[in-house]
């Protein structure tokens, strides 16, 4: 498999980390991205996710039109390709493309050769309480891995005259504490098998918080008969706000000593501490346990990550 991933070979005995970044809202520009990019003071991350978002409703001169906060997923990901060299894995999400606009998608990044992505279904739109696809899109990710695949056959959705097929790689995400919307924790390890039997090539989990729950994830995959990489997702607490803020928004869980810990902080920057050292342990016992990659949910937040870096690399 490592030959099939080569963006998750090891080097010597250290265990490959990747770092998944936001691009910048719109009119901001690129000046921050570079400003992270930098920061890393030349260790390279074994890939660079770059997620995508939704557009949303807005109210204009009393017509409703559609805009997107965070614009810029391609134009990110080209420039981290072409100016650092870094390996980049775009997001490709269902919600809000039809069929025809996912083709469209993928075939600009096959032209620019970004040929590892994470197909995700994505989140309901801001305000909505569930996910609603595009009336011509794909409801869920595994139907979108599946188009992927038929790119890579050379199947398009147009009949096309001696059709060049793409070579994409396909990442998917996999929930150790259940996807809030499945009730079934089963039918959740279920339904990450249905995308991996559609053609995903490895999985880079939610974050969580206990190692146990990414443990017991693993071995209920395995059971399933799911074989490809798991990657565990990390993310590091950096406000006293976040304990309640991230249990309500992916419906995961905090173990209460971590609680207890948080709520004790004066401050944010101890807050911020306290998670710093809660993901230096998760991050060495996960590497013990042999896990293939680490994957950390930077938001883009230099000061967060890079203690943790310094203890790993």
């Amino acid at each position: 498999m490592a030959s099939e991933l080569p963006f998750l070979e090891r080097v010597g005995d250290r265990t490959p980390i990747s770092l998944e970044i936001l691009p910048p809202n719109r009119g901001v520009g690129l000046d921050a991205i570079h400003s992270f990019i930098e920061s890393l003071g030349g260790w390279r991350p074994a890939f660079i996710s770059v997620t995508y978002h939704q557009a949303y409703k807005i109210e204009e001169n009393d017509t409703r039109i559609w805009n997107r906060k965070k614009p810029g997923t391609i134009g990110v990901c080209a420039m981290l390709k072409f100016q650092y060299g870094l390996e980049v894995i775009p997001h490709v999400i269902c919600g809000g493309f039809s069929t025809y606009e996912s083709e469209d998608f993928l075939v600009d990044l096959d032209y620019l050769g970004l040929n590892t992505i994470l197909a995700l279904r994505g989140d309901p739109r801001k305000g909505d309480d569930s996910f609603t696809p595009h009336r011509d899109g794909h409801r869920y990710a595994s139907d979108l891995v599946a188009q992927v695949g038929r790119l890579n056959d050379g199947d398009y959705m147009e009949d096309i005259k001696e059709p060049k097929p793409t070579t994409f790689t396909v990442g998917v995400a996999g929930y150790p504490e259940k996807h809030k919307e499945c009730a079934d924790p089963d039918m959740d390890i279920q339904n990450l098998k249905n995308k991996v039997d559609a053609g995903a090539s490895f999985i880079i989990t939610q974050m969580f918080f206990n190692n146990e729950d990414f443990f017991s994830f693993e071995k209920r995959c395995r059971a399933a008969g799911i074989s490809v990489p798991i990657i565990p997702g990390i993310k590091i607490l950096t406000t006293k706000r976040q304990i309640e803020v991230l249990p309500e928004i992916f419906h995961i869980n905090i173990p209460q000593q971590l609680k207890e810990e948080i709520l004790a902080c004066e401050d944010n920057a101890a807050a911020m501490q306290v998670g710093i050292e809660h993901s230096i342990k998760q991050a060495k016992e996960l590497i013990a346990h042999g896990v293939p990659c680490l994957h950390l949910f930077s938001m883009n937040n230099t000061a967060a990550i890079t203690p943790l870096l310094n203890e790993l690399k």
